[in-house]
């Protein structure tokens, strides 16, 4: 396989990338971190110089893309990146060791939100910037990967996504990412800019309010303070966190098309009226066990059962806090929550509720198919049949995602895990809810002290759940590299 093509784009990619690097540098300076600022303005010189290079080393061959390429460089372009990004945490004494540079760098480059860094109230402004904006940088990559790329890959099913914004049919994959960027780009940044400013006018200082809102948005997790999120005691900015949690998780075509005059695709989008009866049913369930069970007061059942099962479905990640006694029904529910996730086209990992909803009607169709053998039942999804075809590459995604989630599972047990740590950890990186989710169902999440090889199992994780497994499954077969 010609991999020249590859080398082109990665280069003008690290290029655009090494210009983001210059915004925590800016926070330094305004913050008086000027030995941070030369650290992140170094960095940035290093990552344009060797993007630079490798657009010149491969001048013109760009334009030879195929199919295999494209697996190829979706899959490559994050832990290359990632690579890139972890260097300021190295560099400042952030982490003792590459590995932890780079599981942090990867964790919020992809979302995950799980984190190897400690003393968070005591780290510099800058480096708590660069952690936020990294995970907003990776959630705006993680739609137009979505809306753009995986759909023309026809990723685990997700041929039948149709977006409500349109990004040419017979593009190229170059052209399709280059729009999708260019619209997504500023509607992301609007709906960041307005969770900033409500949590500011809530109460929230400015910086926090703008590491919050990446976090918030790009379905992340992480937070500028050790601590949880209800040590903020704010009822206010509680509401605004778990208002922009639903923003996050909803397919983003959806807000080019309410922007466009267009405010029904809300209610006909099928993903959209899946979550609103899934978040319902959670929250009452969770808000009742939390009464009932931990003894919590209405009030507080109600401000942390709603709060909870909206970060667990978005797979952001933030814990409101533990209670004591812990309910025995949580740990089921939020597993639950974050194996499903969000919408296709949103921030947030698990399956994707349009897997879901194609998985509950082929089983209504094989019950139906019991009645009448000789019957004919065509699924359908968005007004259309769903072909056959897609409906073998959902089952495949179903088989290979549980594959996946227990082949982790194992291997982290190799390294001394106990189950009860190696699945909730190998399910929020595949799922990249992050250190949340471990202590959401009663668990630790003590990734600093887990083995080096432990933390690139779990980063190879968060890749396959970013991608969602079938690109970076593809590259890793051998026919892949003969073709």
């Amino acid at each position: 396989m010609a991999l020249a093509p590859v080398i082109a784009l990665l280069g003008r990619l690290i290029s655009l990338f090494a210009v983001t690097m210059l915004a925590p540098a800016l926070c330094a300076l305004a913050y008086g971190e000027f030995f941070a600022a030369g650290i992140f303005a170094g960095s940035a010189a290093v990552t344009v110089f060797f993007g630079v290079a490798m657009i010149f080393a491969t001048q013109g061959a760009e334009n030879s893309l195929h199919r295999g390429v494209d697996f190829l460089l979706v899959v490559a372009v994050w832990p290359i990146i990632a690579g890139f990004a972890a260097a300021p945490f190295l560099l400042l004494d952030v982490v003792a060791t590459p590995t932890d540079a780079f599981f942090e760098a990867f964790s919020g480059l992809t979302t995950t939100g799980a984190t190897v860094i400690g003393g968070l109230d005591d780290q510099l402004r800058s480096v708590l910037f660069w952690r936020a904006f990294l995970q907003w940088l990776g959630g705006l990559a993680t739609i137009v990967m979505a809306v753009s790329v995986l759909p023309m890959l026809g990723a685990g099913g997700m041929q039948v996504f149709r977006g409500a914004m349109p990004h040419g049919d017979h593009a190229t994959i170059v052209d399709r990412v280059r729009r999708s960027a260019m619209t997504l780009s500023w509607i992301y940044s609007l709906l960041t800019l307005i969770c900033v400013g409500a949590l500011w006018a809530a109460g929230m200082s400015g910086f926090d309010a703008v590491a919050y809102a990446f976090s918030t948005i790009s379905s992340g997790g992480f937070i500028p303070h050790d601590g949880f999120v209800g040590d903020i005691a704010n009822p206010m900015i509680e509401a605004i966190l778990m208002i922009f949690m639903v923003v996050g998780i909803v397919n983003f075509t959806l807000y080019w098309a309410l922007l466009h005059g267009r405010p029904s695709v809300f209610h006909l989008d099928e993903e959209c009226r899946m979550l609103y009866l899934i978040v319902l049913f959670a929250a009452l369930l969770a808000i009742l066990v939390l009464n009932q069970q931990a003894g919590l007061g209405a009030l507080d059942s109600l401000r942390q059962g709603l709060f909870s099962t909206l970060s667990m479905i978005s797979t952001t990640g933030f814990v409101y806090g533990l209670v004591e006694p812990w309910p025995t029904m949580l740990p089921v529910l939020f597993l639950g929550l974050v194996f499903i996730g969000g919408s296709s086209g949103s921030t947030a990992g698990g399956i994707k509720l349009m897997r879901l909803c194609l998985a509950v009607r082929q089983g209504r169709r094989e019950l139906e198919r019991l009645a009448h053998p000789h019957g004919v039942v065509r699924i359908h999804y968005g007004g259309q049949a769903v072909p056959e075809p897609v409906v073998q590459a959902l089952w495949s995604f179903f088989i290979l995602y549980m594959v996946s989630f227990a082949g982790l599972s194992i291997m982290l047990s190799v390294f001394g895990l106990d189950p009860a740590e190696a699945v909730p950890m190998a399910l929020a990186t595949l799922t990249n809810a992050g250190a949340g989710l471990p202590l959401m169902i009663g668990g630790e999440a003590a990734y600093a002290v887990l083995p080096a090889a432990a933390k690139w199992i779990l980063c190879f994780g968060m890749l396959m759940g970013r991608l969602e497994l079938v690109a970076v499954v593809t590259v890793l077969t051998p026919m892949f590299w003969r073709s």
